[in-house]
């Protein structure tokens, strides 16, 4: 915190404080509250099984939302094309792919598990 203060104008702390506040509220006004209300209204109409790999899917992907937003809404200057150079939204959609793919194949892994065994 130190860093931030002393090196005021590199890593500019009202800026910073806004994000930092900013993500606070959004989680607590929006996506807690979301979170918790898909949980009642689905929760009930997924079967057993597929609940937790789809509850941690959903918790994967709010956190990728919330590192990802910054850059997303970053301060793109055109004069200094290193400065969040890549396609953060791509790449944020890239990260969602891989996450709920997972989750469809450790269902899958599960499912194909259980009816070995019997389990239905």
């Amino acid at each position: 915190m130190w860093t931030l203060v002393q090196r005021s104008g590199a890593t500019r702390p009202a800026e910073f404080a806004a994000w930092f506040l900013g993500l606070a509220l959004a989680h607590d006004l929006v996506f807690a509250p979301l979170v918790a209300g898909l949980a009642v209204l689905l929760g009930p109409r997924v079967p057993p099984r597929l609940r937790g790999p789809i509850v941690v899917g959903a918790v994967v992907s709010g956190a990728l939302v919330l590192v990802a937003l910054p850059p997303i809404l970053g301060d793109r200057a055109a004069d200094n094309a290193s400065l969040l150079p890549r396609d953060y939204g791509a790449g944020l959609l890239m990260a969602f792919a891989v996450t709920w793919a997972a989750v469809a194949v450790g269902t899958w892994v599960r499912a194909r598990s259980d009816r070995r065994r019997g389990d239905r």
